[in-house]
């Protein structure tokens, strides 16, 4: 996740020339899925975020702008591999530590 700069990528088609062509290489290599669809600065997708092909993003949405790009809302399944139970999260809010 984050900004990448790569304005030459067509993430419809995959396909890009340098250097964007060398991260469009490395996704292939390990099955690497981009999840942003629309702009987030000017006509450009930047913000990239990838997972491998069995993470599952929930709601991605291009939000408000923040500074000179707009920001990405998404969530995250997950899924311990090792149990179906719930596991313990750690919330961090401000300087205090809340457990759930």
């Amino acid at each position: 996740m984050g900004d990448f700069n790569l304005p030459q990528i067509n993430w419809t088609t995959r396909q890009s020339q340098a250097p964007g062509s060398k991260l469009i290489d490395l996704m292939n290599t390990n099955s690497l899925q981009q999840h942003v669809n629309e702009p987030t600065r000017g006509n450009n997708i930047l913000d990239l975020v990838m997972t491998t092909t069995d993470l599952s993003i929930n709601g991605l949405e291009v939000t408000d702008k923040i500074g000179d790009h707009q920001m990405i809302d998404f969530s995250l399944e997950v899924q311990d591999p090792n149990t179906r139970t719930q596991t313990k999260q750690t919330i961090f809010i401000s300087n205090q530590v809340h457990s759930t």
